[in-house]
């Protein structure tokens, strides 16, 4: 069973062999060579998936400011946090280890 185009309706139906050469039907094949082609058949969209984004290589600042008004210094590193907090001793050397352990793997 072909899908053939319709000359009059303008559209593509599938329909049996009996229907080829039969006004007002052409094969699919000759309406492309026309140049005509089916607006229903939905081309599949290559989607890429971005890569994880790596977060910088900085140094703890407890002084950080934030210069871009988002709320947030540091950004895009281990150390981002809300602008005016600081982090403990300990949360900077678990932080630290992180980082370390991410970049080795």
């Amino acid at each position: 069973m072909p899908k053939l185009y319709n000359t009059v309706t303008k559209k593509f139906s599938w329909h049996p062999d009996s229907y080829i050469g039969q006004f007002p039907f052409i094969l699919e094949d000759e309406a492309a060579a026309q140049g005509i082609v089916d607006a229903e058949v939905v081309v599949e969209e290559v989607v890429e998936t971005p890569k994880p984004k790596k977060k910088k290589k900085a140094a703890y600042k407890s002084d950080a400011v934030d210069g871009d008004g988002d709320g947030l210094v540091q950004d895009g590193t281990v150390f981002q946090r809300e602008a005016g907090t600081e982090l403990s001793e300990e949360e900077v050397a678990a932080l630290n280890e992180s980082a370390e352990n991410e970049v080795s793997e």
